[in-house]
């Protein structure tokens, strides 16, 4: 093992993560170099990137984890770097699934918690060769980590109407028969952004209506987190339309539903949907997702990644046939500062 810190972390993904990614046919979006670093330049000055390589002969870097310590509170505290916005943490590079590697790293998060610092892991994929390490018998025999595990959603590309219940296939069916017979009469527009301009214009739509529909009340714990802060458009900006899009759909040019996704390979995944609540009665979100369905299955795409779902998502989600995974939540139990609050440190908006 060996951790970089600070300057020295962010010179490696600087130099180094790029080809990592290209290394790691697991990884998604949420590890991409791009996806990183945009957060990266907007913490707080309390916090440094931490970043954990798995070496082999030579120094060849076999797997590493991209972390964030922040030292704002009395007690240290670690978390992946993006979260929570990004919905899946993976270690990464061409050895992340060695067992004595995902052992070699789970080893250095133990670590930080015996030494009273507060692990924070969230996105786990539970198939992964660190989720297991981190929930094996052992760890959680020694009190280690709190864990809890979370369903995502992805589907198959193109949609499979035709396996689908017969009471399902008919509410799909209601629901189109609404929007043809909408379309009669207005204007009815469905558009993917195709480049930075584009994407950038149509995140201020989205923001604005993730900010009214959640208006009065916060959404369900863990739910997408909001898009209205000003550092989204950062990342943004490093994505770019070549791994970023928003789809909308409008109503006579007045937006019903936005939906953010990020692509890798032949798999989209959605980020932040949002939708017009004097719309609702459209069922907007439904109608959204039908159009993006099929305009990725005519891209070429195989999957649609729908990611974490909170409570009350999954029977709308069920409704497009989707295969059911699992994250693991790996926190850390008290062993230091008891009655100290945890904190999660939140992105600033201008760079540290």
């Amino acid at each position: 093992m060996r951790v970089l810190e600070g300057a020295a972390a962010g010179a490696f993904i600087a130099s180094s993560w790029a080809d990592l990614y290209r290394q790691d046919s697991e990884a998604t979006p949420y590890q991409s170099p791009s996806w990183l670093t945009g957060w990266a330049h907007q913490l707080p000055p309390s916090s440094r990137v931490v970043v954990a390589l798995c070496e082999g002969p030579a120094r060849q870097v076999l797997a590493a984890v991209p972390l964030v310590c922040d030292r704002a509170g009395a007690r240290p505290r670690t978390t992946a770097l993006s979260a929570p916005m990004g919905e899946y943490v993976r270690a990464m590079g061409p050895a992340a699934e060695d067992p004595r590697v995902a052992k070699a790293l789970a080893g250095y998060l133990e670590g930080l918690a015996s030494e009273g610092q507060h692990v924070d892991l969230a996105g786990l994929p539970a198939d992964s060769a660190l989720a297991r390490h981190l929930t094996s018998t052992g760890s959680a025999a020694a009190g280690r980590w709190q864990t809890s595990v979370t369903d995502c959603a992805e589907i198959p590309l193109p949609l499979a109407y035709e396996e689908m219940s017969r009471s399902t296939r008919r509410d799909h069916k209601r629901r189109q028969r609404v929007w043809d017979e909408l379309a009669r009469r207005r204007k009815v527009t469905y558009r993917r952004t195709r480049d930075s301009d584009e994407l950038l214009t149509a995140y201020a739509v989205l923001a604005r209506l993730h900010a009214r529909r959640w208006a009065g009340h916060a959404p369900p714990a863990g739910s997408p987190h909001a898009p209205g802060a000003s550092h989204w458009p950062t990342v943004l900006e490093r994505c770019g339309a070549g791994m970023a899009f928003i789809v909308t759909l409008a109503v006579d040019d007045e937006i019903a539903a936005a939906q953010l996704c990020l692509t890798r390979h032949r798999r989209a995944y959605s980020v932040v949907p949002a939708i017009d609540p004097l719309r609702r009665d459209l069922a907007p979100g439904h109608a959204l997702l039908r159009h993006l369905a099929q305009d990725l299955t005519t891209a070429g795409y195989e999957y649609l990644d729908l990611g974490r779902t909170v409570p009350g998502q999954h029977a709308y989600k069920d409704q497009y046939l989707p295969r059911w995974t699992e994250t693991v939540s790996a926190v850390s139990a008290p062993t230091a500062c008891p009655g100290v609050p945890d904190e999660l440190p939140r992105p600033s908006a201008e760079p540290a």
